[in-house]
């Protein structure tokens, strides 16, 4: 076992063989074995560099500075023991990912991710701000290995944030940005055993190519001060997720960017209070379901509309074969499969009928020839049943 007043020599000897710089401040490992015993304590001033050997911590490991990993084997795989962060800023870079048994931050410092960094048991966030450039930041243990106090995650490039998830639990994203000084949690519960990565853009979408002037007629205005983007890396991508934000912000409806490359409504969606959750974030925007395509970014956004519902009923299409137009189309119906609906022709007589309308089971109009046709359709929303009547034009060329 190595005692704490040992320790402090046996670092220097380390540094000395392989560092001609400070012995006392920096670290540089080129194939030394080091290792540190439950209870000890091994401080590095300032900058470690790791390029070969190994580290066994079964203790704690306090790095005053940058670290520089050029070696994906850092620690030991029996590692359990804590690296603690103490500078006001600080780099981790290299060539190489390295993965931390235990990370913790000290203070209120910003260290800036440029490489890969996974962390195997605990991640403690403490009052620092973490900014991912283009590298991830993965935390691979159950709900309960995050820790913070008022500590965030950042985006500046295309990093994310990336949570390994158990099925049925809750995952929470503390994401934010210092320059608009806001705080924009995610929680995410994955429907099976999955891996999910978020980030926070503290910019107009539009900048990266999702605009904001691209949207369904129902919404107004989108979100030009900051987006988010999820992403499904493992599992089937089905998930309910909620998005924290303050009771003060204006955008109450939560949209994404769709196949079309258009900004869409999400549904369901609704609204829930969260003021003993999150302090200064005491709302959601909730959505259940939601479905995260495989390997694809999936932006999403916070928005103002119309009062329009929830439903677009299209009062035309043209079912000739030719692949546009060719079913009766109610957008959103599948968010509301407690549903039916009835079609009748100018006569009143009954030629269509069916439970739980979707995209998937569609009226084609084929048993009946053109002409203007007349629908009844109930919908529970929100509890309540809801009746939609109108026309249907339907050309068959």
């Amino acid at each position: 076992m190595i005692k704490k007043k040992r320790l402090g020599i046996f670092l220097a000897a380390i540094v000395l063989m392989a560092s001609n710089s400070d012995a006392v401040a920096q670290l540089v490992n080129n194939g030394a074995k080091i290792f540190i015993d439950q209870n000890a304590l091994l401080y590095v001033g300032d900058k470690v560099t790791h390029n070969f050997g190994s580290i066994l911590n079964n203790g704690e490991m306090v790095v005053g500075g940058d670290w520089v990993s050029n070696r994906t084997a850092v620690f030991a795989l029996e590692s359990n023991g804590k690296v603690r962060f103490t500078a006001k800023r600080a780099v981790f870079s290299g060539n190489s990912t390295t993965s931390f048994p235990r990370l913790a931050f000290a203070g209120q410092g910003v260290f800036e991710i440029k490489n890969n960094v996974d962390v195997r048991l605990s991640l403690d966030l403490g009052d620092a701000e973490v900014q991912l450039n283009d590298s991830q930041l993965h935390l691979d243990n159950s709900g309960s290995s995050l820790l913070r106090n008022k500590g965030f995650v950042s985006t500046t490039g295309s990093g994310q944030f990336v949570r390994h998830m158990d099925a049925g639990l809750d995952y929470v994203f503390p994401l934010g940005s210092s320059r608009l000084g806001i705080m924009r949690f995610v929680s995410v519960k994955s429907k099976d055993a999955s891996i999910i990565g978020a980030s926070f853009y503290d910019k107009d979408p539009s900048v990266d190519g999702y605009s904001r002037f691209s949207k369904e007629n129902a919404i107004i205005d989108v979100n030009d001060s900051y987006y988010h983007i999820l992403k499904n890396w493992k599992g089937s991508g089905a998930v309910d997720v909620s998005f924290y934000t303050s009771s003060a912000e204006k955008y109450t409806t939560l949209v994404n960017w769709t196949a079309k490359n258009n900004w869409d409504r999400v549904f369901p969606m609704s609204t829930q209070d969260n003021s003993s959750f999150f302090p200064g974030l005491s709302k959601s925007l909730v959505s259940q379901g939601v479905k995260l395509v495989s390997g694809i970014d999936a932006p999403f956004a916070f928005a103002q509309v119309t009062n329009a519902g929830p439903l677009e009923i299209y009062n035309a299409f043209s079912p000739d074969g030719d692949g546009k137009n060719d079913k009766w189309e109610v957008k959103n119906i599948d968010a509301f499969p407690d549903n039916d609906l009835k079609i009748f022709d100018r006569s009143g007589n009954l030629i269509y009928r069916v439970a739980n309308y979707s995209s998937a089971k569609y009226w084609d109009g084929q048993n009946v020839g053109s002409g203007t046709y007349f629908y009844v359709l109930r919908v529970k929303i929100d509890g309540k049943d809801q009746l939609f009547k109108g026309s249907i034009t339907m050309v068959k060329n």
